[in-house]
């Protein structure tokens, strides 16, 4: 028998149960054996960047050089963020899907999540993942999970 285990993902946080299919339960029965939760996720971009003295580029302008000056607007930090916290999550992923006693994979991640987290994994762990469901099920009960597989 094959040591499978069921992973979910959100941006916030990784959940990986380990299916126990042993003949002494009426039904698979599912058990937490690693769980990752990012902080970071669900705080305000206010609460991490400053204005403070000295962030922001400052001095005279020569004519025509005005753009060795930098404004200290970051445009894309949201998404900067974003690609950061999936490659967090990716190398957690990898870490999971490494293990030895781990030998088939069911994962599921939420749908804006899902390719850009596969994208990221390493080739071994993307060859344990049997079954891929483009869902956030993170915040699921234990006896309906399976049942979305």
């Amino acid at each position: 028998m094959r040591n499978k285990w069921v992973v979910l993902a959100d941006l916030g946080s990784l959940k990986a149960y380990k299916v126990d299919e042993s003949g002494l339960n009426s039904h698979p029965r599912l058990e937490l054996l690693e769980s990752y939760e990012n902080p970071e996720v669900h705080q305000k971009l206010s609460e991490t960047l400053t204005d403070q003295a000295g962030q922001f580029a400052g001095g005279s302008r020569v004519a025509g050089a005005s753009h060795d000056i930098a404004t200290g607007e970051r445009h894309n930090i949201g998404l900067e963020q974003r690609r950061r916290w999936i490659r967090m999550l990716a190398e957690r992923c990898n870490q999971v899907l490494r293990r030895s006693d781990l030998d088939v994979c069911w994962l599921a991640a939420g749908r804006e999540l899902n390719h850009q987290l596969l994208a990221e994994l390493s080739h071994d762990a993307r060859a344990k993942i049997e079954k891929n469901v483009p869902a956030n099920l993170t915040k699921t009960e234990k006896t309906e999970l399976l049942s979305h597989f």
